[in-house]
């Protein structure tokens, strides 16, 4: 989950004391966000890529624009936009060599999606079903446009809020509402596109 003690104040006294040359400072910084770095990184990317080297790449990043950053704004959507576009940079890779790997959902995981489409195919389904749902939860969001997978990971994995999310990709927050209801549509008729066709694999 997104880290929900974060402090402007606090971040911005880090940020002016790593921009003094303060290693103990972004030191603090990488310490209080890692861990939503590296969620994000999993839920872009699973088990396809060493997520630890994906969330070293994001803090390098961070590292060395953290000049460009402006202190009066919040630290936290400027951290998840560098991190997204990292995890794009990662995907990108991951699909050219056509490399895929499919992993188990937490069962919290496994709760947001079940949000996003009809609960009672899903209690319905036998266990083998709902155990390939899960397998192929990962493959149908390398189907979304990188935007809406975005928004699906943010909203619905990491419980960023709307106006968090508006202010990441510069719109309003009625805009956001309406990007993330896009792309649960969207979602939804994948992954029940995906459903129809192992129960009827023939059609």
């Amino acid at each position: 989950m997104v880290r929900k003690d974060s402090h402007p104040d606090e971040d911005r006294n880090l940020i002016a004391l790593c921009r003094k040359g303060d290693p103990l400072a972004f030191e603090e910084l990488v310490r209080k966000y890692q861990q939503t770095v590296l969620n994000l990184a999993y839920h872009y990317i699973g088990y396809r890529n060493d997520i630890e080297d994906v969330a070293q790449k994001i803090f390098t990043k961070v590292y060395f624009s953290i000049e460009k950053f402006d202190i009066d704004r919040p630290f936290l959507p400027w951290l998840i936009r560098i991190s997204i576009n990292q995890c794009y940079d990662e995907l990108r890779k991951i699909r050219r060599q056509k490399v895929y790997v499919f992993s188990e959902l937490s069962y919290e995981e496994t709760r947001s999606v079940e949000n996003l489409i009809n609960r009672n195919a899903i209690s319905q389904a036998s266990d083998k079903v709902q155990h390939d749902m899960h397998a192929l939860l990962y493959r149908i969001l390398d189907r979304l446009p990188d935007r809406q997978r975005s928004v699906i990971v943010m909203r619905d994995l990491e419980a960023v809020s709307y106006a968090e999310i508006a202010k990441i990709f510069k719109c309003t927050e009625q805009a956001a509402r309406l990007k993330v209801f896009r792309a649960r549509a969207r979602l939804k008729k994948l992954l029940e596109e995906a459903l129809n066709k192992q129960k009827n694999p023939r059609t």
